[in-house]
């Protein structure tokens, strides 16, 4: 009996459309996750991928097409019926309050009572527990103002551990975080696989596929073309299915010729509304004839 459980996919979507208006974002779309396996989606921006795991996580609804759970044919209304499954999604771009503390957050829509009164207290052991079991470092009295991108992005995990998620869907994960973050991120992806979960990752990043997941589904122009052993298949492989056409990974370029400084910003201070310095003493010479690359965590004042 358990060998045959083993065979039926956590996640099973058939023939997937959705539509709007005119155009398809997803287009016969088919896709099979096991459970303790991290599946990686790989698309360029705007193939589908995002508005795929969308339908799956409640937030849209398909044209046509079938999703089934456990073996077991689902409809998934709206994201508290994909919460109720045990579908849970971290959002590239986080749903937390700012003035809210991590514990009041992950609460937020699954609140605990004691009488007539929220009971925090239990709420906080439950999420330190979480927070401890995964090594999830984060405050649970912090404010989620006070705390870095990347631990805002452990709340957003906790959230779904704490509403007992077995499917995970995290939709391009890194885009915010540092190299240290990144590597500390897929570490805690593969302890929820090796615990039985269904790790589902939207994402464009080639190495990052290799280093985290155990097979890729390939996204192109809405339609899901093949999947991957994804330590089996190289990078340039994946590259030209997601694009479609031949790729080169070197790029010649001839040095730069550059003139003189056309601009200079010598000790630069720039604070927001709230007096928060965004820029700090920054000095930068740019030459005619260059092209000059501004690199951060997002967040860190290049806006600015």
């Amino acid at each position: 009996m358990e060998q045959i459980k083993e065979k039926i996919p956590a996640i099973k979507m058939e023939h997937i459309v959705k539509k709007f208006g005119n155009f398809a974002a997803n287009d016969d779309i088919n896709l099979e996750v096991k459970a303790g396996e991290i599946h990686a989606l790989l698309g360029e921006n705007g193939a589908g991928k995002s508005t795929l795991m969308n339908i799956l996580s409640g937030l849209l609804q398909p044209t046509s097409g079938e999703i089934f759970l456990r073996g077991k044919k689902v409809k998934i209304k709206n994201p508290a019926a994909a919460s109720k499954l045990g579908i849970g999604m971290v959002h590239q771009h986080f749903m937390l309050i700012d003035a809210f503390t991590v514990t009041e957050n992950i609460m937020l829509g699954a609140e605990k009572t004691k009488g007539a009164s929220l009971d925090i207290e239990t709420a906080k052991k439950e999420i330190q527990a979480l927070v401890d079991k995964y090594k999830l470092r984060v405050n649970p009295d912090a404010l989620i103002t006070d705390i870095s991108i990347g631990q805002q992005q452990r709340v957003e995990i906790l959230k779904t551990l704490y509403r007992k998620a077995d499917i995970l869907i995290f939709d391009e994960p890194t885009a915010v975080l540092t190299p240290q973050e990144i590597q500390e991120l897929i570490v805690t992806m593969k302890n929820l696989a090796a615990e039985g979960k269904a790790i589902i990752l939207i994402t464009h990043k080639l190495e990052e596929i290799r280093q985290a997941a155990d097979r890729v589904t390939v996204i192109r122009s809405g339609k899901s073309l093949e999947t991957f052993n994804a330590k089996n298949v190289s990078a340039i492989t994946l590259a030209e299915k997601m694009v479609g056409r031949k790729v080169s990974f070197t790029t010649e370029k001839k040095a730069a010729k550059t003139g003189k400084d056309i601009l200079k910003i010598n000790d630069l201070v720039v604070k927001d509304a709230e007096n928060v310095t965004k820029v700090d003493h920054l000095s930068l010479d740019i030459r005619a004839g260059e092209i000059i690359g501004i690199a951060g965590i997002d967040g860190n004042g290049q806006t600015e």
